[in-house]
């Protein structure tokens, strides 16, 4: 079921989803979307599939992700937060950590606005400036009143 969308700034399609656990009911067998065997009796329904509870898996890093966890999806597959952040969030030019959230872009280099200062005054930039920076010819990020 998917939740809500998350937009990681990438050309991927990612969707922020909630798989669940269920016990055996009489509704016939289930049969496991990873490993194509037979479900007994406990089963993840996720990605409108069934699944083994240990078949449920991170298709980056192989971890089981939890039915009450929230992942992403890439391929028809569940991708663990961690995952996400570390292999398909843009990171910042200057610190290198994934951005989550708002960010400078320029000459398709990301930045957390707070890994920037002006070049004028060594202020860090904020979020609610955005519209007060200024790029220099030279590439230099500036305050509007510090030009």
């Amino acid at each position: 079921a998917v939740v809500s969308t998350q937009s990681t700034g990438t050309r991927f399609p990612y969707f922020l989803c909630l798989a669940f656990l269920y016990t055996a009911m009489s509704e016939g067998p289930k049969i496991c979307h990873a490993c194509n065997e037979r479900i007994p009796n406990h089963w993840v329904i996720g990605l409108d599939h069934f699944w083994h509870q240990d078949c449920f898996t991170c298709g980056v890093c192989s971890r089981v992700v939890d039915a009450k966890e929230t992942f992403y999806v890439k391929d028809d597959r569940p991708v663990c937060h961690r995952c996400q952040t570390k292999n398909f969030v843009a990171k910042c030019g200057v610190c290198e950590e994934p951005i989550i959230g708002n960010r400078l872009i320029y000459k398709d280099i990301h930045y957390h606005y707070t890994c920037l200062n002006c070049k004028k005054c060594g202020q860090p930039f904020k979020e609610e400036e955005h519209d007060e920076i200024i790029i220099l010819e030279n590439g230099d990020f500036v305050h509007k009143g510090c030009k």
